[in-house]
């Protein structure tokens, strides 16, 4: 008994320490105009009940914790190359693959994602600009299938309606 107590007080931790979003989060969220948002696993569920669609609904029923950090015009971003560095040899020692990485001028977005079984366990957005930095992550299990639905149904209403699709395109300003 003692040494499964031990064993206990010894590993979790360590296991608390790995989801600490690779310290990126922590460093700069009490920064002065930083906006730092973490929204816990059930306020995510009720936020589900208010929506109609049925696959958005059962996605977002499978996200257990979200985390944002935002850096926006009026206050400049502290977060620096070495510590982008830092964070991106974390992230790859700790499984996450690059899904995705965009560059427009100078704005860079990148997302990150852990799979597992054809499910997202996490997944990480990062947005640089001069102006801003946006850092999102989202941990959870997200099926992919659940994903795959959804953007085709966005692709179908962007053919049938191309005029709504405007809610969704995010403005970016060229330098």
């Amino acid at each position: 008994m003692k040494k499964l107590l031990f064993c206990l007080i010894l590993f979790l931790p360590a296991h608390f320490i790995q989801a600490q979003d690779y310290n990126l989060y922590w460093k700069y969220k009490d920064y002065d105009g930083a906006i730092a948002v973490s929204v816990p696993g059930y306020l995510v569920d009720i936020a589900s009940w208010f929506v109609e669609e049925k696959t958005e609904r059962k996605a977002l029923r499978h996200i257990n914790k979200v985390r944002a950090l935002v850096f926006a015009e009026d206050n400049p971003s502290p977060v620096t190359a070495a510590d982008l560095q830092k964070f991106k040899r974390k992230a790859v020692r700790r499984h996450l693959d690059e899904l995705l990485t965009v560059r427009d001028g100078s704005t860079h977005v990148q997302i990150w994602g852990k799979e597992r079984r054809s499910i997202l366990r996490k997944l990480v957005v990062l947005v640089q600009s001069p102006e801003e930095f946006v850092f999102l992550s989202i941990k959870g299990r997200i099926r992919i299938q659940d994903l795959t639905k959804m953007m085709e149904k966005v692709q179908k209403e962007h053919k049938e309606h191309p005029e709504k699709m405007d809610m969704i395109r995010i403005p970016v300003k060229k330098v």
